[in-house]
């Protein structure tokens, strides 16, 4: 006779097992799909006289949108859920990025987004930031710039299928991959990403983050 006890010991674990694969695809479906929450009251962030920015620097923050807490139950090393690069644009600091759900209106489509630093760090989007830097010389910063304009000028659209090898549609932690790897030759995550049931590896904003040559150059919290 089958042993019961067992039997049903056996059905739980599958049952955990399951819920464990499923949950990641829940949330990262949940990122794609659901529009966040708009605040009329929010304030674009002002950063401090003395942060002084760099073309490429790397910046990182932390949203209380159902798409940042989908990120970060899946990303269990990281401490940010979204991401984009520095560039000076006519004399403005400007962040590009791939984000969902940020359209100003129904009629817009996902897709790279080039916006103020204040407007990033919108306090509608932030609860948390922080600002990085790799070592790279003047010139990097030129050629990052470049690329970076180019690839905008493209309007590419928000990658929806996380797919890093189709590179007209980015999500945003793919985006300042691409942009790095294709501008200066340096893999940014050393070769990190996250496996998951039924999608491509993903690169999180923690496998830019834990790469020891980042320098932290300021971070907050709201």
């Amino acid at each position: 006779m089958e042993n019961s006890p067992l039997k049903a010991r056996l059905k739980q674990k599958k049952v955990e097992v399951a819920f464990g694969l499923l949950l990641p695809l829940f949330f990262m479906a949940s990122w794609v799909t659901v529009g966040c929450h708009r605040d009329s009251q929010a304030v674009e962030y002002v950063l401090p006289d003395t942060v002084l920015l760099q073309t490429g620097d790397i910046v990182f923050r932390l949203g209380e949108s159902r798409e940042s807490r989908a990120v970060t139950t899946v990303d269990r090393k990281g401490d940010y859920s979204h991401v984009g690069m520095v560039m000076n644009v006519n004399g403005r600091w400007m962040v590009l990025h791939a984000v969902p759900n940020e359209r100003a209106s129904k009629q817009e489509v996902d897709s790279v987004k080039l916006e103020s630093i204040g407007t990033f760090f919108r306090s509608d989007r932030a609860v948390k930031g922080g600002i990085y830097r790799f070592p790279i010389t003047p010139e990097d910063t030129l050629l990052l710039l470049q690329k970076g304009l180019q690839l905008y000028a493209r309007h590419p659209l928000f990658d929806a299928q996380f797919d890093c090898e189709d590179t007209t549609a980015f999500y945003c932690s793919e985006l300042v991959y691409f942009l790095y790897l294709n501008t200066l030759n340096m893999d940014v995550t050393e070769g990190r990403r996250h496996p998951l049931p039924l999608f491509p590896d993903l690169i999180f904003c923690s496998d830019i983050l834990q790469n020891p040559k980042l320098e932290e150059i300021y971070t907050f919290i709201h």
